[in-house]
């Protein structure tokens, strides 16, 4: 499993910034496998969780905004520290034990139970403010963070109920998904599969496919069930319509023309479109007598 810590140190030259710790004591500068998507269902500024399929093989538990007590800069600000673990399908269960934990630790936190103990306490003894980044991190404390877990109680593996849900980032519900987690293996889709956030739009959260969401923006006291779309609303067309109205089958024919014109324009803008990384590898082919 790869381990990845972002924070910061003391002083204004020694700014946030990525690690991978390696086996030793020893960390290098790398960003762990977070996409543009995952980043954008998240709210930086308030204690986050995500647990995402990247491939068949790979899955990524991130927890963001961990603020252990009396850890400030040099202006008293609070220094955040964000973990991610990547795992093989194989660390499943050790995955979701991590989630199941830093989502009863948050329930701890809103109602005001004491840290001792806690995910972050541990979190907090692993990463001292010393060093050429600003900050250290012990790989040592960071994998007995994750090996105290290798034996613990079994996770069940009931197949999981596919139908996504969303709803308000409450301590109940927190709660329930932790439960969710403890029962059921995750789905298989290689998308965001858990999202817990602050101030992310409904509208967002679903867009994406999320599996299970909690956002502090939505209006409701339980889970909402979200319901795939059918032909007639992705084409922005009334259900229930009489199809034997000449019009209706006019205003069909036209979403569907718009819609594959549409997907073709995406296709030609994407493939006229050249990555930093593509520009960098032609100027070095160039160069290359």
């Amino acid at each position: 499993m790869d381990i990845y810590v972002q924070s910061r140190g003391f002083s204004q030259d020694e700014d946030y910034r990525w690690l991978k710790i390696d086996r030793g004591e020893s960390a290098k500068t790398e960003i762990p496998p977070i996409s543009i998507n995952v980043s954008k269902l998240i709210d930086n500024d308030t204690p986050s969780l995500v647990l995402t399929r990247l491939s068949e093989q790979l899955l990524l538990l991130l927890i963001t905004g961990i603020e252990p007590e009396g850890r400030i800069d040099f202006l008293d600000r609070q220094i955040r520290i964000s973990v991610a673990w990547v795992g093989d399908s194989s660390e499943e269960s050790l995955l979701r034990y991590l989630a199941i934990r830093a989502l009863k630790e948050q329930d701890r936190i809103d109602y005001g139970v004491s840290s001792e103990n806690s995910l972050t306490e541990e979190i907090d003894k692993a990463i001292t403010l010393e060093g050429d980044y600003g900050f250290t991190v012990s790989s040592l404390l960071m994998e007995q963070l994750v090996s105290q877990y290798t034996s613990a109680a079994l996770l069940s593996s009931k197949p999981p109920n596919l139908t996504n849900k969303i709803g308000p980032n409450l301590p109940k519900l927190k709660n329930e998904l932790a439960e969710e987690l403890l029962n059921c293996q995750l789905p298989t889709e290689t998308t965001p599969l858990v999202v817990v956030t602050g101030i992310k739009k409904r509208e967002t959260l679903e867009s994406h496919g999320v599996w299970r969401s909690l956002s502090s923006l939505i209006d409701t006291e339980d889970w909402i069930e979200v319901r795939e779309k059918s032909w007639f609303s992705t084409l922005n067309l009334p259900e229930g319509q009489d199809l034997k109205n000449p019009v209706i089958w006019l205003m069909l024919l036209l979403s569907i023309v718009s819609y594959l014109l549409s997907v073709l324009f995406d296709l030609i803008s994407s493939n006229k479109k050249t990555t930093p990384l593509e520009v960098k590898n032609q100027k070095s082919k160039t160069k290359t007598p």
